[in-house]
This record gives C-alpha cells, sequence and structure tokens, in this order.
C-alpha cells in the first residue's frame, strides 16, 4: 500500500498554484515595492521555462526518450507553479497565531506519522531480510522517498522549534532520532550522510544566542545518532561495505557500480557538455556518449543511464541546455541562499543545502515526484518561517 500518491499530490499542487494567481495579482503593487521578493520566483520560473523550452524544441514524435523528456517537462512545470505560490506567499502579511499554529501542527504530525509508516513498512515487507528492503512510501525509487523524507523532516523541525515551549529540545532530539531512522530505512547514503548535518544545522542556528544550550544539545546529538543507528547497523554497515567495493572498482577503471556510475555520469555531462555548449537533444547526448565511451571505457557506467538523467543536476543540465542552461540554474540556487540569508530564514536555507546536496549525486529538479517534493519544501519554508519570526532566535 503506497501511502504517498505523486500524481493526487501534484493535481492538488497545481490546484494550489492557480489559487495563488489571484493573489499575486491582487498584491503586486507590494511586490513591485519590494523587489527581492521576486527574485526566488523569477529564478524558479526562469529555470523551468527553460526546461519546457527545451523540451518543445528537442523532443521528436515516438523518440525512444518520451518518457524522460515528459519528466523534464514535469519538473520544469512544478517549477513554474512554485514561482506563483512563492510569490503569493511572500505578497502576503504573516499567518494569523491560529493559522500559524494549525500548519505547524500538521507538519508535525505529518513528519511523525511518514516515520511510523516507514517503519511500519520495514517491520511488514522488509521484516524477513531488511537488508535488502529499501523503504519506498509510494515513491518509484527509495532514493527519492529519502529526498522527500528530509525535506519534510526539515519542516517538522522547525514546525517543533516554532513550538517555543519548555519540550521544544526534547522533542526535537525525539524528532531527530526518528526521521534519522526512518531515513537510514531506505538505505540512500547521500541522505544518510547529508541529513543529520542539516538537521543539526538548523537547531544551532535557532540557539545561535544561547549558548547554554548549544553544547549540551551538540552532546545530545552525538548520543541520539549513535542511538537511532545502533538498530540499523546492518544496514549502514552493508552500504559502506558496498561504497568501498564501488570506490576500489572504479579505481580498476570499472563504473559499473552504482558510486562508479555516478561519477561516469558527472565526467559524461562535462565531456558532452563541452561538445555543445548551447545545448543538445537526449539522442545526441547519447550518440556522442556512445562515440566517447569506445575511446575512455572508464564512461561505461553512464550509458547505462542515457535514457533518463546523469545523477548530477550540474552535470545534466550542463550537458542538455548548455551553458545558459548552467546559468540559470546556478542563479537559481544562489538566489535561494541570498535570500534565505537575507531573511534571516535558516529552515530555507537548509531546504536549499538539501537541493543542491542531493543535486550533486542525483536530481531532485527532475521528474513529477522529486521536484514535487523539493519545491514544496520551498515554499513551506516561507510559511513556517513568517516575517516576525525571522527576526527572531531562541534565546
Amino acid at each position: 500500500m503506497a501511502l504517498i500518491q505523486p500524481d493526487q499530490a501534484v493535481k492538488i499542487f497545481i490546484f494550489s498554484a492557480i489559487l495563488s494567481l489571484p493573489i499575486v495579482f491582487h498584491n503586486y503593487d507590494r511586490l513591485l515595492k519590494n523587489k527581492r521578493l521576486l527574485l526566488l520566483p523569477l529564478a524558479l520560473f526562469s529555470f523551468g521555462l527553460v526546461q519546457i523550452i527545451w523540451v518543445a524544441i528537442f523532443k521528436q514524435q515516438g523518440s525512444p526518450f518520451t518518457a524522460a523528456y515528459r519528466s523534464y517537462q514535469n519538473g520544469g512545470k512544478n517549477l513554474i507553479f512554485a514561482a506563483f505560490m512563492i510569490a503569493a506567499i511572500c505578497s502576503q502579511p504573516a499567518l494569523s497565531l491560529c493559522k500559524d499554529r494549525i500548519a505547524q501542527y500538521v507538519t508535525i504530525a505529518t513528519g511523525f506519522g511518514l516515520y511510523c509508516w516507514a517503519g511500519y513498512q520495514l517491520y511488514t515487507v522488509g521484516g524477513a531480510n531488511p537488508l535488502a528492503y529499501r523503504v519506498p512510501l509510494g515513491f518509484e525509487f527509495a532514493t527519492g522517498t529519502a529526498y522527500a523524507l528530509t525535506f519534510i523532516a526539515l519542516l517538522a523541525s522547525q514546525a517543533i522549534l516554532n513550538l517555543r515551549s519548555t519540550l521544544v529540545i526534547p522533542l526535537y532530539f525525539i524528532h531527530f532520532a526518528l526521521s534519522a531512522m526512518a531515513i537510514v530505512s531506505t538505505q540512500t547514503r547521500a541522505a544518510i550522510l547529508v541529513y543529520p548535518v542539516l538537521c543539526i544545522a538548523l537547531f544551532l542556528l535557532n540557539y545561535r544566542h544561547n549558548r547554554k544550550v548549544l553544547f549540551g544539545a551538540l552532546t545530545s546529538f552525538i548520543i541520539l545518532s549513535l542511538a537511532a543507528l545502533i538498530p540499523l547497523k546492518p544496514v549502514l554497515e552493508q552500504r559502506y561495505a558496498e561504497f568501498k567495493s564501488d570506490i576500489t572498482a572504479y579505481q580498476a577503471d570499472n563504473s559499473n557500480t552504482s558510486i562508479g556510475a555516478r561519477f561516469a555520469m558527472q565526467k559524461a555531462g562535462l565531456e558532452t557538455g563541452k561538445l555543445t555548449p548551447w545545448g543538445e537533444s537526449l539522442e545526441q547526448r547519447s550518440a556522442a556518449l556512445t562515440d566517447l565511451e569506445k575511446s575512455d571505457p572508464s564512461l561505461s557506467g553512464a550509458l547505462f543511464f542515457v535514457n533518463v538523467h546523469l545523477h548530477n543536476e550540474l552535470m545534466d543540465t550542463f550537458s542538455l541546455k548548455g551553458v545558459p542552461g548552467l546559468i540559470l540554474l546556478l542563479l537559481l540556487y544562489a538566489t535561494a541562499v541570498y535570500i534565505a540569508l537575507n531573511q534571516r530564514n535558516a529552515l530555507l536555507l537548509m531546504v536549499t543545502g538539501a537541493i543542491i546536496a542531493y543535486g550533486l549525486s542525483d536530481m531532485v529538479l527532475y521528474s513529477k515526484a522529486e521536484s514535487l517534493i523539493s519545491t514544496l519544501a520551498l515554499c513551506f519554508a516561507f510559511i513556517l518561517v513568517s516575517g516576525a519570526m525571522r527576526e527572531q532566535s531562541h534565546e
């Protein structure tokens, strides 16, 4: 049974984007007076539009890469929808206390609900052999599940910090332990490494003015991390052993492994991008990569993925959309970081960090499900951290 249905979620997302249009037009005066509010929406819109235009130019009838073209198109659409939603959110005054509390409680409940469901799937489906089972939660691939759990966990973490009660710190630690265990159950190495860093950083940024809490918190995070990972020690050991094996194989010019293929795809993206700096079709990239592999066998691992993507947001964009696409993607990253720092929005900074980090070993702005959860996280980063709260920190 799939708890998450990306197709249904996208329909709701589109409907929400449509509802945001009247809000944007009604408050366009406020947006024009504070043009910084438009920077991130414009960056999202621009990169999303490039995705759609690129598909319109290069997609051919009956192409064997039709599914991949559709995924790029869906990702572009979600970026454009998110642009309008963020513009609408930024043009509105902060939520009332009641609505703000509802948003926080719903976010926290969603997070804990997903962690429990992940545990249920691991116990009921993978119970006999948990080392061979990666929790999907309804996503096509477990990596997508890990990314979704990361974004939801970061949002829930901020919602917990917003409660500002005496139970905030212990609840944050409990949430950290459960969310980390859920992410480990997906066996996604990038998420296992990235999420704890972002979650701890979010806490430290919120308590940066309270030195008494910081030392105790760091100690608690270390203890909790170890305690949370003990039950899943066999999973971690297996993934680490596979990582070492993949690295050894790649050093022997064998890129037909999980890690080796990623290295090969990054190199392939760079080399094919240099051949066509203004962009090319999936068919052209496939042909170019096939030719390059004949002279450089270390690229063989990348051939298995030419019909999807190159598992690196930067290199994949460079190889298909050329220098213009790469510049727009870098501008999107830079704009999100700038807005986060300018508005003192620690949650937005962590969400952006996750998008960038995961984009180094995969693509989270590609396809329907991954781009949806990424852009939703950006939207909620503005909802959960209102204008008033951005100026506060835990004393």
